[in-house]
């Protein structure tokens, strides 16, 4: 990846990285004033202000409100780059044609419901299949994305392959492990369903994508290391950048699994993204 001379912040010495639902984005679906405060002074400190998710650009820019000052947006669990003030993609992978049909015809087999996704900048737009009519988590987040939906089929509409696939197990499921054993040549990644919050969703992408390797990636056009990165997260699908970098915080609304591993801060909704932060740069100086 090479950043264009417009996308390119000059005099950068590090890096604060963090995951935006249930890390910097509050439970009523804001952003603090004392977070927006923090990423100012982060941006005075030279200090490159990064948000790692799980979403969209499309979703993304449904909450993040323009007053919230960031420099790069990571989406779709490390699929893809974007510069914040231009909108501009600087980076993306995807499944090519091939492997889509592949492993949409594996979840299939599984008897999964599921989603693929339209390559980036139109991964907002997906195809579905479902044979569970008590998926009640897929079926809202199908309502929600209504418009941008339809039903799959056959693989060859993806003429140009997919971004990922998003499958959406039960509460009491146990399809994570059988889709990661059964599709060890990608990257299988799992997370809580920030809709029901109890349903697992179970992320498909090629082998070299995670919000870890993306976040590398980026932080190396600077000529930076995980020594200069502050990762901040709450769940599994951040693991791979939390791991990654030299610091990292989780915020205690995390997975109990999670706060095992990683220093916890206050959680989301009690400023645990600001104390991280400085504790940090205390910690830097």
């Amino acid at each position: 990846m090479y950043l264009e001379d417009k996308c390119r912040i000059s005099g950068i010495e590090a890096v604060v990285a963090t995951d935006f639902d249930g890390t910097l984005l509050q439970s009523d679906h804001t952003v603090s004033d004392r977070s927006k405060e923090t990423l100012l002074k982060l941006g005075e400190l030279n200090v490159l202000r990064v948000i790692v998710t799980g979403r969209s650009l499309f979703s993304l820019s449904k909450v993040l409100l323009e007053d919230v000052p960031i420099d790069y947006l990571i989406v779709a669990s490390g699929a893809g780059i974007y510069c914040r003030e231009s909108r501009q993609l600087l980076y993306n992978t995807g499944l090519s044609k091939e492997d889509t049909e592949l492993i949409g015809n594996q979840l299939i087999d599984l008897g999964c419901d599921f989603m693929v996704h339209h390559p980036l900048p139109d991964n907002h737009k997906f195809l579905y299949y479902k044979k569970n009519d008590l998926n009640f988590d897929y079926q809202k987040r199908y309502k929600l994305y209504e418009d941008h939906a339809s039903p799959l089929n056959n693989f060859s509409e993806l003429t140009l392959g997919s971004s990922q696939f998003l499958v959406i197990d039960l509460p009491d499921g146990k399809l994570y492990k059988d889709i990661e054993n059964l599709l060890d040549r990608y990257t299988v990644i799992r997370t809580t369903s920030p809709m029901d919050h109890q349903s697992a969703w179970i992320e498909i992408f090629p082998l070299k994508t995670d919000k870890g390797k993306t976040l590398k990636i980026l932080t190396e056009n600077y000529n930076l290391g995980a020594d200069n990165v502050l990762s901040i997260g709450n769940d599994f699908n951040d693991v791979h950048m939390l791991r990654w970098a030299d610091t990292s915080r989780v915020v205690a609304n995390a997975h109990g699994d999670l706060k095992a591993e990683f220093k916890t801060v206050s959680s989301n909704d009690n400023e645990g993204f600001s104390e991280a932060v400085e504790e940090w740069l205390r910690e830097r100086s």
